[in-house]
């Protein structure tokens, strides 16, 4: 651990994420100084992973509740703990995520490095997609990199895509990364990628978050494509010392049949018949036929019928329309 720097520490979470822990594990610590994961008690083996790290320390969490934000929180303030008011530079990545291997070496890179407290940093994603060759550049900025100041942590109302660090008003924006992305695997896995989508807009409806189920659909399951640019994975991105895509398991079961499973024997079924998760695999791990009634299949028929033409006034007026019912 170099000691002319800020300390460089990771915080994430995780529950039953094992077909990914060994590759974020295996690549984040090769620069992380700490990296402190906020584990819901896996089962999967996750936690017999970890121990092969000295730099990774595990926060038990024993509410199985979605909340990313107390999560976050949890992390970081085990963070502040570890550093003891030593200066550090906090990263805040999915358990789906790894830094390039490069990134230390690029300009940006050392910005990050040099930064001053307070500094916020953007990263985008590159989703690697599952030829192993190709990835999908997603054009938002996401808040992922905090150099410490201080500041009190500012809780966030809504625990479902909340920030992950210290959140602010932004008056000092985030500065925008652009000599390296940050390697996301979500998509890499079609199966698992497809129950997570699922899990979060019945986790919506579970929260309330929307004011309507047109929306939740719309929102998870009828997302106009919206031809994002694509390119070549770099070379310089991947670790020379291991292949990263041998440390994922593909075969392993989709955490998200599980997380529907729970939500909705908790809230009942009748709650989610209106949003359209309901497959054939959904249906046998819950033991049931599909129980949507014909009003809620004829409008799932008309979301899917008119997902490409959302946008146009006639479909937006309809929805505009169907919200007040439905």
């Amino acid at each position: 651990m170099q000691t002319d720097r800020p300390l460089l520490i990771l915080i994430s979470s995780n529950r039953n994420y094992g077909w990914i822990v060994p590759l974020f594990l295996k690549a984040n610590s090769l620069w992380a100084d700490y990296i402190i994961i906020v584990d819901q008690m896996s089962t999967d083996g996750s936690r017999e992973m970890y121990a092969q790290y000295p730099n990774v320390i595990i926060v038990d969490d024993e509410d199985m509740a979605f909340k990313e934000n107390t999560r976050a929180r949890i992390a970081f303030e085990k963070g502040r703990e570890i550093a003891n008011g030593r200066d550090a530079i906090y990263f805040a990545l999915d358990i789906d995520e790894i830094m390039p291997a490069n990134w230390q070496e690029t300009l940006d890179g050392q910005r990050i490095l040099s930064s001053k407290p307070g500094d916020m940093f953007g990263m985008r994603w590159a989703d690697i997609q599952p030829d192993n060759k190709t990835y999908v550049h997603e054009p938002n900025y996401m808040y992922k990199i905090f150099h410490d100041n201080g500041i009190e942590w500012q809780s966030c109302k809504n625990e479902l895509h909340a920030p992950h660090l210290p959140y602010s008003t932004y008056e000092m924006a985030p500065y925008e990364i652009n000599d390296f992305p940050n390697l996301h695997f979500g998509h890499y896995n079609k199966r698992w990628r497809k129950y997570n989508v699922k899990y979060y807009g019945v986790l919506d409806v579970h929260l309330k978050r929307s004011q309507s189920v047109i929306s939740v659909n719309r929102s998870y399951y009828y997302r106009p494509k919206n031809n994002l640019p694509t390119g070549i994975i770099k070379q310089e991105w991947l670790y020379a010392d291991f292949d990263v895509f041998s440390m994922i398991d593909l075969d392993a079961k989709p955490l998200g049949l599980s997380l529907l499973k729970e939500v909705i024997e908790q809230d009942g079924l009748m709650k989610f018949t209106c949003v359209d998760i309901w497959d054939k695999e959904l249906c046998n791990e819950l033991g049931i036929a599909d129980p949507r009634t014909w009003w809620d299949k004829m409008m799932h028929t008309y979301l899917r019928a008119t997902n490409k033409y959302q946008k146009t006034f006639l479909i937006r007026a309809t929805d505009k329309i169907l919200k007040k019912i439905y």
